[in-house]
């Protein structure tokens, strides 16, 4: 008999018939399926969501260390503590200042900058209040110096962005200081010649051709420490600091004006005293004068603020002056501006004179002690390195 295939049960590829629960299979491996994908589309949108965030954080990092207004401040007050006022001038200004004729510029660069920075001592640098418009900053820059505080603030600006993300700031210009050293009281032949000072660890001269005004200007940048003295054999000043720490000058309202230093400079007034040395130096030029009146065996010295009179005889080898005591010249301390600058207490002192007198009438000899008080005045001049006192006698 031929064999009788059942269609029911055997499809007519040769696999099994599709009874239903074929059906039910098929259905639940799609099923599976689909499930697989699920997930797999999940980590991919959760790893572009965490990269995007990822993004956004790092953006925001770099905008607030890198890219940020502290940042370009930073960069500034590192200059300056290298030493290189170029750049800080660079970081701080788009021109280079047009200084006024005579000040000097010592202060921008080397070892006075770095001096005047390190005074300092540690700074903090921290974000102040930001403009209505978001786009300016100010920075503030803390420091304390001999125990007090200071700080400078900066104004910063954007000016854009870098690679569509990261915001570009610049600094606003800070126009270069000038600060005026100034010997006070100066006595007036002091200024006639040349007279340096130490200011910052360099030696500057202020006064350098006679006739020159006292004092000199320095350009600076802030913030900075001028440190200032003054020593020599008869004339000294102590140590004596000038904190710059705004970074405009008072009534400058125009960007044109901002790189332009003060027109009215910060001043540092060196305190002037006489050294010990200016009395010693006093004391043994009188002594010299005193002594060559003492030696003169005349009645009158010639120069000298003492004399006797009288109508006898004076045998010239009889004729001896001294003076009671030591006499010692006392010097007025440097006063206030508007006084004289040099003087010298007038000396109370007294000189005694022994002779023999021989009266012309009787020819009678007899010994004389004449004691004569005097009043002696005297000038004063001194310069740094020179005294001078001049007894003021007829």
């Amino acid at each position: 008999m031929p064999e009788v295939r059942d269609d029911t049960a055997t499809g007519t590829d040769g696999h099994p018939a599709n009874d239903g629960s074929g059906e039910r299979d098929a259905g639940a491996s799609g099923n599976r399926r689909r499930r697989t994908l699920g997930p797999a589309w999940a980590w991919w949108g959760g790893g572009a969501a965490l990269a995007l965030v990822a993004g956004g954080i790092a953006i925001a990092t770099v905008n607030t260390t890198v890219y940020s207004p502290e940042a370009q401040v930073e960069d500034y007050l590192a200059a300056l503590a290298a030493g290189e006022g170029g750049t800080a001038v660079a970081l701080a200004s788009s021109d280079t200042p047009e200084l006024a004729p005579g000040t000097a510029t010592d202060l921008l660069r080397g070892e006075p900058l770095i001096s005047g920075m390190a005074a300092l001592g540690e700074l903090t640098v921290s974000t102040g209040e930001e403009t209505a418009d978001g786009r300016s900053t100010e920075v503030l820059v803390g420091y304390t110096v001999d125990g007090e505080e200071h700080s400078t603030t900066f104004m910063v600006e954007k000016a854009g962005r870098d690679w569509l993300f990261f915001d570009r700031w610049r600094m606003a210009e800070v126009p270069v200081q000038s600060v005026q050293v100034v010997p006070t009281p100066l006595p007036a032949e002091a200024a006639s010649g040349p007279l340096t000072a130490s200011v910052n660890g360099i030696q500057a001269p202020l006064v350098t051709e006679q006739g020159q005004t006292p004092g000199r200007s320095f350009a600076v940048l802030p913030p900075m420490v001028v440190e200032a003295g003054f020593e020599s054999t008869y004339l000294q000043a102590e140590p004596t600091r000038l904190i710059v720490d705004h970074t405009a000058a008072e009534g400058t309202d125009t960007e044109a004006d901002a790189t332009e230093p003060s027109s009215d400079p910060l001043t540092l007034d060196l305190a002037l005293r006489y050294t010990d040395s200016v009395s010693v130096e006093v004391n043994e030029q009188l002594d010299r004068f005193l002594a060559g009146c003492t030696e003169q065996k005349v009645l009158n010295p010639a120069g000298c603020p003492m004399g006797y009179d009288t109508v006898n005889r004076i045998p010239p080898e009889s004729i001896t002056w001294s003076l009671a005591g030591d006499p010692q010249a006392s010097v007025h301390a440097l006063p206030a501006e508007g006084d004289d600058p040099t003087a010298v207490a007038p000396l109370e002192a007294e000189a005694i004179l022994s002779l023999s007198e021989i009266d012309l009438m009787t020819g009678e000899q007899r010994t004389v002690e004449h004691r004569e008080p005097f009043t002696l005045e005297a000038d004063l001049t001194v310069t740094p390195e020179a005294v001078r006192y001049t007894p003021n006698v007829p």
